[in-house]
């Protein structure tokens, strides 16, 4: 997963992966088909295996090694550790896999950071990089050759392989926030997260600004200080659910409506305001990359740091 240097790298995982909706099948319109990108590292003289990509409501078709850079690009801050960067680029692919064996239609996974992992090619990487783009470009590419073909297997398959910028000094278990128990996808520790400058933020709204965005759950009744009641959180301290003026929401949901960085969260009531005082970054599923960095950082490597993050599974070339 410093200062206002940290500040800057938080604002990368805007596009956070693997989000809520990453377990059901995206769809969408077709609109067109290009060519893959010519990559840098690789040679093309035997076929390659491909991704076809939604991105902008259009149908690319990337050689597999430019997609994991893309996607890499978007989702890591490129001058994080070498290991951590590996970690991400296995995860990256194996999710791919993942999302392409249930693919339906006429592309295996979206660019859309709420529907699956973010992507950018190599001229937005370096457009978002300037000068910095040859350093990081040759950077990820080498981290890519080093990991080429590796993938995360459980029973043999690949598997949904969530990653999260940062977590709450413990990840979440899957069945916590999607409602589906995926084995490898347990609770674990992630203390690197907490040392860094990002781990807290803290959120007010006025009981105005509530009623405005929670109506769609229920409209406001009652004093405002009683509209959250009845909160439920799990071991690591992610909110479960609660009740907004008698109406349950899950804390997924209420993170969302009201954009809060995760759903591992504490609401103090002063007057007329509500102050969210929140942990993390992320849905906390999977492996943090800030926690990735760090574990980097003590001398893990890429392979310690898959196999901490997702529970028994086996790391293997596809």
């Amino acid at each position: 997963m410093k200062g206002t240097f940290i500040v800057a790298i938080i604002v990368v995982f805007s596009m956070l992966a693997i989000p809520l909706s990453s377990l059901n099948t995206e769809n969408s319109t077709v609109i067109t088909t290009a060519k893959p990108q010519e990559n840098v590292l690789y040679e093309k003289d035997e076929p390659q295996e491909t991704i076809k990509v939604l991105k902008n409501e259009q149908i690319y078709e990337f050689d597999v090694n430019d997609y994991v850079f893309g996607v890499v690009a978007a989702e890591m801050p490129a001058l994080y550790e070498k290991e951590a960067l590996k970690a991400q680029a296995v995860a990256a692919y194996t999710y791919a896999l993942y999302k392409k064996e249930g693919a339906n239609g006429d592309y295996d996974i979206s660019a859309d950071p709420m529907v699956a992992q973010c992507f950018i090619t190599r001229q937005e990487a370096a457009e978002r990089w300037g000068e910095k783009a040859e350093e990081y470009t040759k950077k990820i590419d080498e981290c890519i050759k080093a990991v080429e073909g590796q993938i995360l297997v459980y029973q043999n398959k690949p598997i949904l392989a969530a990653f999260h910028a940062i977590s709450s000094g413990k990840t979440n278990s899957c069945a916590d926030v999607w409602s589906k128990d995926l084995p490898y996808l347990k609770s674990v520790d992630s203390i690197g997260d907490c040392l860094c400058d990002g781990y807290l933020s803290e959120v007010t709204f006025t009981a105005e600004e509530i009623t405005e965005k929670l109506k769609e759950i229920k409209s406001a009744s009652g004093e405002p200080k009683n509209y959250f009641t009845n909160i439920k959180t799990n071991d690591n301290g992610y909110v479960k659910e609660l009740k907004y003026c008698g109406q349950i929401i899950s804390g997924s949901k209420l993170c969302q409506l009201l954009k809060l960085r995760s759903s591992n969260f504490e609401i103090k009531f002063n007057e007329d305001t509500f102050t969210f005082n929140v942990k993390g970054y992320g849905h906390g599923v999977g492996m943090s990359q800030t926690g990735a960095d760090y574990m980097a950082k003590q001398g893990s490597n890429y392979e310690e740091i898959l196999l901490h993050y997702y529970s028994g599974v086996n790391l293997q070339k596809d």
